[in-house]
């Protein structure tokens, strides 16, 4: 995997693991969906160590997100609402982590 898209995945993986930490309570479904996404990017252990250094808690998702293409923003918002619903539940704070990538989604000329 190239630099760039380790980069991207470690950013994506970072902003699914900020929607899954949001709600202060991280279940193992939702634990294993991140895993899974993990593995699905061939992440090794200190690769995945990297995702959860890069969580920042409360922190805009924005940086993140204009460090993404619009084809890896659309993707991420599926991912994100598949992550949000795997508990049962879709907390507010998921949502507004949600609604923050369809904002950016909306302004991305490129992403329509």
């Amino acid at each position: 995997m190239s630099d760039a898209g380790f980069e991207r995945n470690l950013l994506y993986c970072q902003i699914v693991a900020q929607l899954l930490i949001a709600d202060a309570a991280v279940t193992d479904a939702e634990r294993d969906f991140l895993e899974r996404l993990m593995v699905r990017f061939g992440f090794d252990a200190q690769q995945k160590q990297a995702v959860f250094n890069g969580v920042d808690i409360g922190q805009p998702i924005d940086d993140k997100l204009a460090q993404l293409d619009a084809a890896s923003r659309m993707q991420l918002l599926g991912e994100l609402e598949a992550a949000a619903a795997v508990d049962g539940e879709i907390d507010e704070v998921e949502l507004e982590i949600i609604d923050e990538v369809r904002r950016a989604l909306a302004g991305d000329p490129s992403a329509h």
